[in-house]
């Protein structure tokens, strides 16, 4: 009997992580769509300027070269 309580317990728990999950999406979805192609375009020129700043892609090639020792493959 014990662990059918522990059992529902964690799929309500699932449920609820679910529940929240999807209301995040929803409202990130609304607020995105009202603020428009504007902004969006906005966020991408900030990231692709952040992304191809060259610090970036120094710290990106030093995670990727750890990333390989770490599972054994060449970059």
């Amino acid at each position: 009997m014990r662990d059918n309580d522990s059992r529902s317990k964690i799929e309500r728990e699932a449920w609820t992580r679910m529940k929240m999950f999807l209301l995040g999406a929803a409202a990130g979805y609304v607020l995105g769509a009202k603020a428009g192609r504007g902004r969006y375009e906005q966020i991408v020129r900030t990231y692709r300027k952040i992304a191809d700043h060259p610090m970036v892609q120094g710290a990106a090639g030093v995670a990727r070269a750890k990333v390989g020792e770490r599972f054994g493959r060449s970059s």
